[in-house]
């Protein structure tokens, strides 16, 4: 009983060396690229079929499968983005194309031999997804009215990604301070991280270069915080302030002249005015005078 335990173990442990991955047990890749998996049959017995196959919630889903009655062949669900890259049937490989983070998981390559059976590689896939890494100040409204003088600025940085992506600050001494951190989980598994804080506004922000550092597997930027929107807030805040200024002047002024000239219209026109002498403006005419 021992001995035959003993030679179906080795069996076990031959069938599952009989199939080489050819590339890491593990492969990450950004969302949107393409990744190849290749695997080989190691055994000298021939092979009937290849059949690759994902799996999902705990079963198999195929993928493809090629064979030499008949040929290759790609699942529905898979035909549009998946294809063979090499189609032997003791070595194969498939390729995804623009792959989403629905493509995470692991895959199987089997080889169907005879007389042994199935042999099986394996082989995982890792998705890594960044979009909309960005970084913004704007005037924010202050908490404090008497002291509305002093405007608040509110500086932001945000990312969305697969993992979630991690956002640190390099800042002056002078503006240590610790910013609040939100987080935002979507059901693709995506996370927008948001890092935000606010500070006086003064010339610090002008002299001092703040950055925002975004940290993701597959991608690694320094954001500098932009000041022109700052100077173009200021810039706008006056010229809304000069435009209201017109807008109400232009107006009031064009009505103060135009009530001018109605009232000098009035006091020279003789019908309008019957306190004028009616011989205003007629010529004179001498009366003859009776003997």
């Amino acid at each position: 009983m021992m001995v035959t335990c003993l030679l179906l173990s080795s069996i076990w442990t031959a069938a599952r060396a009989s199939v080489q991955v050819l590339n890491r047990k593990v492969e990450s890749v950004q969302a949107g690229e393409n990744i190849t998996f290749s695997c080989q049959s190691a055994t000298k017995e021939d092979v009937i079929q290849v059949t690759w196959q994902k799996e999902v919630d705990g079963a198999e889903d195929n993928i493809a499968t090629h064979s030499v009655m008949n040929g290759q062949k790609i699942a529905k669900a898979y035909v549009s983005h998946v294809s063979f890259a090499h189609s032997q049937l003791k070595a194969s490989a498939i390729s995804l194309h623009g792959v989403t983070l629905q493509d995470e998981g692991c895959y199987k390559c089997i080889f169907n031999t005879f007389p042994s059976g199935a042999v099986t590689g394996r082989m995982c896939l890792k998705v890594y997804a960044i979009s909309d890494p960005k970084v913004e100040t704007k005037f924010i409204p202050s908490p404090d009215k008497a002291r509305d003088s002093e405007k608040m600025v509110g500086m932001s940085c945000s990312a969305t990604g697969k993992p979630a992506p991690k956002i640190t600050w390099h800042l002056p001494s002078i503006l240590q301070q610790k910013p609040r951190e939100y987080h935002i989980e979507f059901s693709n598994q995506t996370v927008t991280v948001i890092s935000n804080f606010t500070h006086t506004h003064s010339k610090i922000l002008q002299e001092y270069p703040i950055t925002c550092v975004i940290q993701h597997p597959s991608l690694n930027v320094t954001l500098v915080l932009p000041t022109d929107s700052l100077e173009q807030g200021q810039y706008s805040s006056m010229a809304l302030a000069i435009a209201i200024a017109v807008g109400v002047l232009v107006p009031l002024t064009s009505l103060v002249l135009l009530i001018c000239l109605l009232l000098l219209r009035h006091r020279r026109d003789p019908e309008r005015n019957p306190s004028w002498p009616c011989w205003v403006g007629v010529p004179f005419l001498r009366v003859p005078q009776n003997s």
